[in-house]
């Protein structure tokens, strides 16, 4: 499919918002990719939008100085891109039988805005806590619409950590199994999402294990970098 580039911005520090406005209608689950190809390269990102939205594609990723994200940025709005086709398996689960605990870390704050603004418009009764990690405020994507939404559901806790932020009065800790035991102290009573760069992931993901948390209460995505 074709995706005319209808918004860009930067929306924090060294992040790129982009719309893309589709010339078919698409379907997706929240939590799920759409491939873009720029000079025969395709690289995969994460859908920002909810499955409503089905007439445009809006991602969000951190600048860099590779060739690609060189691309992407320099592009105007008005250029045609090619983009899919859209896979991933990083979605919520079918029912809410178990609370969820989404951990996020930088940029892979993106799946989960599509999840909980999905969540909002069906008025689903998933129970809900965000762990967002960012090193600070000035380089956290969609902070204030996380606030917001923190104000609007009533079955969403928002937690935040700014692990090296001076002027943060919250949480700064980095996201181990004491903060997890602290926050939840019947830890397989949850199911775990764990999305963002693959070393932080690795690193959660370990101390989920070590808090004693079970395998099949643990789902993760890798953002690489490129």
């Amino acid at each position: 499919m074709i995706g005319k580039i209808v918004d860009k911005k930067i929306v924090v520090q060294s992040t790129l918002r982009v719309t893309f406005q589709l010339d078919q209608p698409v379907s997706f689950k929240p939590g799920q990719y759409c491939f873009v190809t720029l000079k025969g390269i395709k690289k995969q990102f994460s859908i920002n939008n909810p499955p409503s939205q089905n007439d445009i594609i809006t991602i969000t990723t951190r600048l860099s100085d590779s060739v690609f994200k060189k691309t992407l940025h320099a592009l105007p709005v008005g250029e045609e891109v090619e983009l899919g086709p859209i896979a991933g398996v990083f979605t919520l689960p079918e029912n809410a039988f178990k609370p969820l605990v989404l951990i996020a870390g930088g940029i892979g704050i993106t799946p989960f805005m599509s999840m909980l603004s999905y969540i909002q418009e069906e008025k689903l009764n998933y129970k809900i806590t965000l762990i967002y990690s960012n090193r600070n405020q000035t380089s956290t994507a969609y902070l204030h619409q996380l606030q917001e939404l923190a104000k609007q559901l009533p079955n969403f806790k928002l937690v935040l950590t700014m692990t090296e932020d001076t002027g943060w009065s919250g949480e700064k800790r980095k996201v181990d199994e004491n903060f997890i035991k602290a926050y939840f102290p019947d830890v397989n009573d949850y199911l775990y999402m764990v999305v963002g760069p693959p070393a932080m992931v690795e690193a959660v993901e370990n101390s989920l294990f070590k808090a004693g948390i079970e395998k099949d209460n643990i789902k993760t995505e890798n953002f690489t970098g490129y």
